[in-house]
C-alpha cells in the first residue's frame, strides 16, 4: 500500500508527541501520578487538652463577661432553696446566721486558708498584735496542717468553710452533710478545740445547711462587708475598699492571699483610727 507524504508526515507528527507526553511524566513517581490535588492527603493535629482536661472550644468572641474566680465570697449572701430530695428535711431550722459584731466592733475574718501564704499571714498579725477569725477548708487543713496548729497556738479564732468550697446550696440535705463531716474531721485533728462556727461557701446556704449547721451545734457566720479582695492584686485598692465600707459592727469578708496579706497592715490601722475594737467572731 502506498502512503501520500500528507500521511506520513502526520503519522511522524503523532509520534513525536506520544513521546514529549511520556518524557514530562517519566520524573513522577507512579503514586503521585495518580492523585489529583484534590485527593492529596492533608495532615491534621488533634487538639491538646487544658490541663484541667477540658479541650478548647472554637468560641473567640472577646465580648464574653469575665466571671468572678471560683472559690471567693461575694456580694451579699442570702437563704436559698433547698434542693428537692426524696431525703428532704421537713424540720424548719431554727438557727440564726450571725452578719455582725457589737457596736463598736470590727471583725476582720479569713477565708479559704489554710494556704502557703499563710504562715507570712500569721507573722504579719502577730507584729499588729491583733486577732481574727480563720475560716479553714478541710482539704487545706490537710495539706497545711502545720497553719492551723499555729493559728491555733497565736490564740485566733478558727471557723470552718467545708471540706472542699462547693455551693451547698445546690446539694441535697444528704450529699451537705457528707461534705460538712468530711472536712470537719480533718479540721478537728490539728484543732483541739471545739470548732463551733461554720461559714458556707460563697455564703450560699438554704434550711438544709442550717440544720447541717445547728446538728453540729455550730453557729452560722457570714458577713456584711465585702472588700472584694480577690478582685485586684494592688493592695492599696484594697485598703481603701475595706476602710470606704467599715462601721460599727462590721463582719470583712477577706482571703488568704498575697494582696490581702500586704494591704492588712493599713487595713488594721485604718480601722483603729476610726475608733473601732477588732475582735474575733463570738461562739
Amino acid at each position: 500500500m502506498k502512503l501520500s507524504w500528507c500521511s506520513i508526515i502526520s503519522m511522524l507528527t503523532i509520534l513525536l508527541l506520544t513521546g514529549c507526553d511520556q518524557a514530562a511524566t517519566s520524573g513522577v513517581p507512579s503514586a503521585l501520578a495518580s492523585v489529583s490535588p484534590v485527593d492529596s492527603p492533608v495532615q491534621t493535629f488533634a487538639p491538646k487538652p487544658f490541663d484541667n482536661g477540658v479541650l478548647p472550644t472554637n468560641n473567640t468572641s472577646t465580648s464574653t463577661p469575665i466571671k468572678e474566680p471560683i472559690g471567693f465570697e461575694i456580694g451579699s449572701p442570702k437563704e436559698e432553696a433547698v434542693v428537692s430530695d426524696e431525703k428532704k428535711q421537713t424540720k424548719k431550722s431554727v438557727i440564726k446566721p450571725i452578719y455582725s459584731v457589737g457596736k463598736g466592733q470590727v471583725a476582720i475574718t479569713i477565708d479559704d486558708g489554710p494556704t502557703k501564704y499563710t504562715e507570712e499571714l500569721l507573722k504579719v498579725l502577730k507584729e499588729q498584735n491583733i486577732h481574727v477569725t480563720f475560716f479553714f477548708i478541710g482539704q487545706n487543713a490537710a495539706a497545711f496542717p502545720q497553719s492551723v496548729t499555729e493559728a491555733v497556738y497565736e490564740g485566733h479564732e478558727i471557723g470552718y468553710h467545708s471540706d472542699t468550697h462547693p455551693h451547698m446550696s445546690q446539694m441535697t440535705y444528704d450529699a451537705q452533710e457528707n461534705e460538712f463531716n468530711s472536712g470537719l474531721n480533718k479540721l478537728i485533728k490539728f484543732d483541739k478545740h471545739p470548732v463551733t462556727l461554720f461559714r458556707p461557701p460563697y455564703g450560699a446556704y438554704n434550711n438544709d445547711t442550717k440544720l447541717v449547721t445547728e446538728e453540729h451545734l455550730m453557729q452560722m457566720v457570714l458577713w456584711n462587708e465585702d472588700p472584694k479582695d480577690w478582685a485586684t492584686t494592688d493592695p492599696s485598692k484594697i485598703v481603701k475598699s475595706v476602710l470606704a465600707q467599715v462601721q460599727s459592727g462590721s463582719i470583712i469578708v477577706m482571703h488568704d492571699h498575697p494582696s490581702t496579706i500586704a494591704a492588712l497592715p493599713d487595713i488594721i490601722k485604718g480601722i483603729r483610727k476610726k475608733g473601732y475594737t477588732l475582735v474575733t467572731v463570738p461562739h
